[in-house]
């Protein structure tokens, strides 16, 4: 079906819920705190839902979806094959209204919500920099660089395949927590001329997150 007829009424039903659009595909409203907006991609035909934030006090506050501080993804599948499909007016105000229901709670309390939420939020396109700043943002003591935690996570967002590269110095002092990622597929080579040791995944990524 043509994108035009599968927003028209994804459109209706952002508008009764208060989002305006900002530009293209993308719809904002700010939370009732105040400092929180929450930046809505819609369905094109080939992608669902996904949804943004963006904060007064960090980083950009201009409600385009690429700039959001913070992403989540639990409806990128919906209403995303109108492309091969049709969906029935009927369908998609119900899909819209299911999940503007479920965003509520973040239009209601913006950063508490997200912050009770984080594990629903993905981190998986900013770099560890950026991820610290937003983690310790959320009242979190930030990245441990060679935590469990940030093992699986590193693991994650090489889903589709990366590289890291280190100094041989900086390998050799933490070896035992590097070469734990040849246990998740990783391969591990050694360049002693550059004094340097990669680590590069390979794997499948969801279409969503690249």
């Amino acid at each position: 079906m043509k994108k035009s007829e599968l927003q028209k009424p994804i459109k209706t039903v952002l508008n009764k819920y208060g989002f305006e659009r900002v530009k293209g595909d993308d719809y904002s409203i700010i939370s009732k705190d105040g400092k929180t907006k929450l930046v809505l991609r819609i369905p094109d035909g080939k992608k669902g839902f996904i949804l943004g934030a963006q904060f007064s006090d960090i980083g950009v506050f201009d409600g385009v979806f690429s700039h959001s501080s913070v992403k989540q993804y639990d409806f990128a599948y919906e209403l995303s094959f109108a492309a091969l499909k049709d969906y029935s007016e009927e369908d998609i105000i119900a899909s819209s209204e299911k999940v503007c229901a479920e965003y509520t709670p973040y239009i209601n309390h913006g950063y508490d919500e997200i912050k009770n939420r984080i594990n629903e939020w993905t981190f998986g396109d900013l770099d560890d920099n950026c991820r610290d700043a937003i983690l310790r943002y959320f009242g979190s003591s930030g990245i441990d660089p060679y935590s469990e935690e940030y093992l699986a996570d590193t693991v994650e967002r090489h889903g589709n395949g990366g590289r890291i590269l280190l100094t041989a110095e900086e390998y050799y002092a933490h070896k035992d927590f590097y070469d734990k990622y040849e246990a998740h597929g990783a391969k591990i080579t050694h360049d002693e001329k550059q004094k340097s040791v990669a680590i590069d995944f390979s794997g499948n990524r969801k279409w969503y997150q690249k």
